[in-house]
């Protein structure tokens, strides 16, 4: 024989309220599909209470059976009760069961059919025959005009109809009823309760109403039983209990039915199978409801997005700021080599060995010896016109600043400054220089020829006093020639040069790689007894701002967003009480746990990435109308306030992790709501 849909007995449940316990029971209930059965009795006998067991939110204290059987599948439900690792009981509710809540329990933020189709998106049923299943049942209910209507435009009777017909919609095998029709007037409650039980006879469901009217039960053709007073053992104790036979029940229902074929149920409804509906979270549509209610309540939820973005906004500002205004000063350095440049002033000498451990030191990127303390000179011969004398300096190969504004010269090439050139009117890169050098030897005054071409000329930017630069041999050989000595290779004549000895140096030109190595070079010198002159106190004084500049946005951000955080876990935690009733419809639907977690940590998540959005127009403003107020000392393509794409993807990153932790509050007074308690209280 067919085993019954729902099959129960001796279901106990218990609750102490002051100095008494009252114990509700139900001694005998087996439902097959296409049966009714109303459920009656006065205030506080437990009807709510057996309801809430047989819709699987609340745990039944003791059960000698408590089983499913549908499509093909058994579940024991009490055992499950026991131990349910997996959270089948919230698949077995949004597969099996539909409800209707007194108080209609409907999405305020979803339309009729929105509110209809969701329980088929929950079964994952909406994308094959969900949508016209939606357009039957608006049909059958008489709904069809209000399919786009948010339930705050409907009257009672509509509520409860749109919610019959959601509790419908994915086909149930069992439908349970809470005082459907108690805020009715008596004609739209029997049309309610009519609707409800021709279409649960429609679809093959079985129908369990909990009512106090008896006769409109009777009036509909739902059986009626009432909860009735118990005889107790302890004086203290309350006890009503509820036995339907199931004789009396529904038309599919068999009373005769032999011990062995009852034995042979009793065995089969002990049987758990796995549901066929997954056990993951359905994220997308927990993003869709708390997307629409959300937008719902659009003008509470841009008040906090403003607010969020009113706490963002200065921090940007600063952190614009300190990438703007640090930035130019830094690149306007920058511009200039010698902000990198660390020259000696000391009067010692160097040995090449001293020299090729600076190079080797990680910060340093160009060092290059000096012969003389003071810089070495020749003179520049110019065509019918007195030679100009000019300083000489050693380069050599990565020197920066030659790299910068033009190119290290070849063995026999020459840099000159501008202001050279102007004392040179004709000189032009690739012309050849005459340069002569003077010594006095003997006592007699001498002077040696050397050509050179001219390989570019320096703007004043990067030097302006009257210089040439050239390959450090051939400045070397110049100073052997002041010494004295021959120097074969250019044919000056002289003593012969002494044998292979060490050279000693007066100083060196040496570059840092960036402007936080000056500082850093300056002292190590110092610790080598080395003086030298830097940029060190304009580095100083951006080091300084940028360091002032971090500790206000530290100090602003950790305030305003202390604070912020404060209000946004008090909003959280706010919504999750205001919507108690929402979160516990969606316990009832079926919602995994996941699922209604989700829904407090994305709405925080949805402020955020508004809040962001917003501020970074709030900033845009803003650093607007700072370039506007530092326009004349700004140069074509600076910016006061300027913010690095990695800062912008940290401000989102910060506002997410900000609002997520926030949201953990939401979370946690969340799984502190008791479904049952809440749809009882709010109805």
């Amino acid at each position: 024989m067919a085993l019954p849909l729902l099959e129960m007995r001796a279901l106990n449940k218990c609750h102490t309220a002051r100095s008494r316990i009252f114990r509700a029971c139900l001694e005998c209930l087996r439902l097959y599909p296409g049966d009714a059965v109303g459920i009656t009795g006065p205030s506080g006998c437990g009807k709510s209470s057996l309801l809430e067991m047989l819709a699987l939110l609340t745990r039944p204290d003791s059960a000698d059976c408590f089983s499913l059987h549908c499509q093909g599948k058994s579940y024991d439900l009490a055992g499950l009760w026991q131990s349910d690792a997996h959270g089948t009981l919230p698949v077995v509710r949004r597969k099996y069961m539909g409800f209707v809540h007194q108080a209609g329990g409907l999405y305020p933020f979803l339309s009729v059919q929105d509110n209809i189709a969701l329980p088929l998106r929950l079964t994952e049923q909406y994308e094959g025959t969900g949508r016209e299943r939606v357009a039957e049942l608006l049909h059958f209910l008489g709904l069809e005009h209000l399919a786009h209507s948010l339930p705050e435009n409907l009257s009672y009777g509509e509520r409860q109809r749109t919610a019959v017909a959601r509790a419908l919609a994915h086909r149930p095998a069992l439908i349970l009823a809470d005082e459907p029709t108690s805020a009715l007037d008596p004609d739209a409650a029997r049309t309610v309760m009519r609707l409800m039980l021709e279409g649960s006879r429609k679809f093959g469901a079985a129908l369990v109403v909990v009512s106090h009217d008896h006769a409109l039960l009777n009036a509909v053709g739902i059986p009626a039983f009432a909860m009735q007073a118990a005889p107790t053992v302890a004086a203290r104790e309350i006890r009503y209990s509820l036995a339907l036979p199931s004789a009396t029940v529904g038309s599919s229902s068999n009373t005769d039915e032999s011990t062995a074929d009852g034995q042979e149920a009793d065995t089969q409804s002990r049987v758990t199978h796995a549901p066929s509906c997954p056990h993951r979270p359905d994220l997308r549509l927990a993003a869709l409801l708390a997307w629409r209610d959300f937008w719902h309540e659009r003008s509470l939820s841009f008040c906090a997005v403003l607010a969020f973005a009113a706490a963002l906004t200065p921090l940007m500002v600063l952190g614009g700021l300190r990438a703007g205004v640090v930035s130019i000063l830094s690149q306007r350095l920058l511009d200039n080599p010698a902000a990198l440049a660390v020259n000696p002033y000391s009067s010692q000498r160097h040995s090449e060995q001293d020299i090729a451990e600076l190079a080797a030191l990680p910060s340093v990127a160009f060092v290059v010896p000096l012969t003389r303390t003071l810089a070495s000179t020749v003179q520049v011969q110019r065509e019918g016109r007195p030679p100009v004398l000019a300083d000489v300096l050693p380069t050599a190969a990565g020197d920066p600043l030659l790299e910068r504004y033009a190119s290290v010269p070849s063995e026999h090439g020459a840099v000159i400054t501008q202001e050279l050139a102007r004392s040179m009117p004709k000189a032009v890169p690739g012309q050849e220089l005459t340069l002569v050098v003077t010594r006095r030897h003997d006592g007699k005054a001498q002077e040696a020829v050397c050509r050179v071409r001219l390989h570019a000329i320096l703007p004043d930017a990067a030097d302006w006093k009257s210089r040439i630069y050239l390959p450090l041999p051939l400045l070397l050989d110049m100073e052997r020639y002041r010494d004295g000595y021959e120097v074969s290779r250019l044919g000056w004549s002289g003593l012969p040069e002494p044998a292979e000895q060490d050279r000693s140096y007066a100083g060196f030109r040496m570059y840092v790689n960036s402007l936080d190595d000056v500082i850093p070079m300056r002292d190590a010198l110092k610790q080598r007894g080395i003086d030298a002159y830097t940029f060190a106190r304009e580095v100083e004084t951006i080091q300084g701002l940028k360091h002032a500049l971090t500790l206000t946005t530290l100090l602003v951000g950790g305030v305003t967003l202390a604070g912020m955080a404060f209000s946004l876990v008090s909003l959280s935690v706010a919504n999750v009480s205001r919507k108690a009733r929402m979160y516990a419809q969606g316990s009832l639907m079926g919602l995994k746990r996941g699922e209604l977690l989700a829904l407090p940590l994305l709405q925080m998540g949805f402020v955020a990435l508004l809040a962001a959005s917003a501020s970074l127009v709030f900033y845009g403003c803003a650093a607007m109308l700072l370039d506007m107020v530092a326009g004349p000392w700004l140069l074509a393509g600076e910016s006061a306030c300027s913010l690095p794409g990695e800062q912008v993807a940290m401000l989102y990153i910060g506002a997410l992790v900000l609002s997520c932790l926030c949201g953990v509050s939401a979370c946690r007074h969340l799984l502190r709501l008791q479904p049952a308690e809440v749809l009882r209280r709010d109805a």
